[in-house]
């Protein structure tokens, strides 16, 4: 099969399922027959993509790139981890949605939206080229509208269409307004291995310019500060859409910095910029998280959390590092979300459960004491063994991962504390940071950009580090600081609520 064939299978599987939807949805067919033809189409999709992937780093060296004019379509090592998760993950959430919407009426219409988002995410991961992603970023965007508009009826729904409606229009404005300056200055479309060449022909305060209208359009996909208003308002969508919105489409700010990198990277001033808005909205979404009392919301403000952790490590010129965060976050959260029933059962249970009693001043010592040297003892190890090679930037990540990873084993010990919990707790961290620098070595060595990086300085983890601590102690007070507690509880939960009551006009 040629090199042109293989790039257009890989993206056929969407379009084929959104036009045989759309047809079949027409002639009266049954919703539950197209939903599973759709799932299985997208599915074969996913199957030839990872055979693709598999040719490509055993059997070619490089990547397979078609063109057309400057304009192209490639399958790198991004397109192609990218295009086998979307891929993926659109297929079993499609099959979950079978039973989920069997009987609804807008059932059709899930399938169509679902797979024309898969179709433009896809297309937009394997563009080669600034004017094709543009075209593929602002075609998902659109597509994501329509997709929160399955319940259109529910004033709810509409709040959030209209919510996010107005904040990617805004900030998908700057950057067609960037692209449209790459493209003039070109004299038509850029591939983005001369991206870095066509930037710097501008004059610096144009560089600058253009790199900031690039990080909105990024901040405002990922729902970052100051675009975080639309996600928390999409839990009028049913459970399928939320599952292919957290799971794939919030991660679109990584895969936008990325290929843009040559655009943006070089300015130190912007990615400290990117650093500390990722920092700020890691620290916000987690403190309402503990605010939230519904399962759905609080799996909403821990994406946009973990989407901060990643625009933070873009921000810190650790690119891969974010693409891998993001990969292994779709895959646990589309899992939260497809049971979500479940965990609201178990929130029921664990709620009728007698309240446990505060560990005492030795366990709670040793907890920290034990976390602290097997988490910092295993990644350090790990990161000698597996990649030696350093930086202020990946020293910083790391500490700040050591810190996140003991801290949920001190908790673990000091809810229960046992030899049976500190030896399956331990074996656990040591496997899971093991396995962590491991992948990380295997994502910086397939993804990190060939470009000068002008990362923000790693001190700047510190600060992130200490909001977290502040919160987790605030959650757990039970004495001294209860007003402050209680301030920080009332003020997170009144910032994921709507300021007016819901209605039918267009909020801002």
């Amino acid at each position: 099969m040629n090199e042109n064939a293989t790039v257009a299978m890989v993206l056929a599987g969407p379009w084929v399922a959104v036009l045989a939807s759309a047809i079949a949805g027409r002639l009266g067919r049954s919703g539950d027959l197209v939903a599973r033809i759709a799932a299985a189409v997208v599915g074969l999709g996913f199957v030839f993509t990872a055979a693709v992937a598999i040719a490509v780093s055993t059997l070619w060296t490089g990547s397979i790139q078609v063109g057309f004019g400057e304009t192209s379509l490639q399958l790198d090592a991004l397109a192609l981890i990218m295009s086998m998760l979307v891929l993926g993950l659109s297929s079993l959430i499609q099959g979950f949605a079978v039973r989920y919407l069997r009987g609804d009426p807008r059932q059709v219409w899930f399938v169509v939206t679902a797979n024309l988002l898969t179709g433009f995410t896809v297309l937009m991961v394997c563009a080669g080229s600034v004017a094709l992603f543009a075209c593929a970023w602002v075609g998902a965007g659109a597509a994501l509208v329509l997709l929160l508009a399955t319940y259109w009826p529910l004033a709810q729904a509409r709040e959030g269409v209209w919510r996010t409606a107005v904040r990617f229009g805004a900030a998908d404005t700057a950057f067609l307004l960037a692209v449209a300056v790459l493209l003039v200055g070109a004299g038509g479309d850029v591939s983005f291995d001369q991206l870095g060449a066509g930037a710097s022909g501008l004059s610096a305060p144009a560089q600058l310019t253009l790199a900031v209208m690039l990080v909105l359009a990024a901040l405002a996909r990922s729902s970052q500060i100051p675009f975080q208003g639309w996600l928390p308002f999409t839990l009028g969508a049913p459970t399928p859409v939320s599952a292919l919105l957290h799971a794939g489409v919030v991660n679109a700010g990584a895969i936008l910095l990325l290929r843009f990198a040559p655009a943006i990277a070089p300015h130190r001033s912007v990615m400290i910029v990117v650093c500390v808005v990722g920092a700020a909205t890691l620290v916000f979404a987690s403190a309402v998280r503990l605010a939230r009392p519904d399962v759905k919301g609080r799996l909403v403000f821990s994406t946009m959390a973990q989407m901060g952790f990643m625009i933070m490590a873009c921000g810190l010129g650790l690119f891969a590092a974010a693409i891998f965060h993001l990969v292994a976050h779709s895959l646990y959260k589309s899992t939260l979300f497809l049971g979500a029933g479940t965990a609201v059962r178990q929130h029921a249970t664990d709620r009728d459960l007698p309240t446990r009693t505060a560990p005492s001043r030795l366990v709670a010592g040793l907890a920290v004491a034990i976390s602290v040297t097997v988490t910092v003892a295993v990644l350090v190890a790990a990161k000698l063994v597996l990649s030696p090679a350093v930086s202020p930037s990946s020293i910083g990540l790391l500490a700040f991962v050591a810190l996140t990873a003991g801290v949920t084993l001190a908790v673990a010990l000091a809810t229960h504390f046992s030899i049976r919990t500190m030896v399956v707790g331990t074996t656990v961290t040591a496997a899971v940071g093991i396995g962590y620098v491991a992948f990380l070595h295997l994502f910086t060595g397939a993804l990190q950009p060939g470009v000068p990086v002008q990362g923000a300085p790693g001190w700047l983890l510190v600060l992130p580090a200490v909001g977290l601590i502040a919160v987790e102690l605030l959650a757990r007070s039970s004495t001294g600081a209860v007003w402050l507690r209680d301030r920080v509880y009332t003020s997170a939960l009144a910032a994921s609520l709507p300021r007016n009551p819901i209605r039918t006009g267009a909020p801002l």
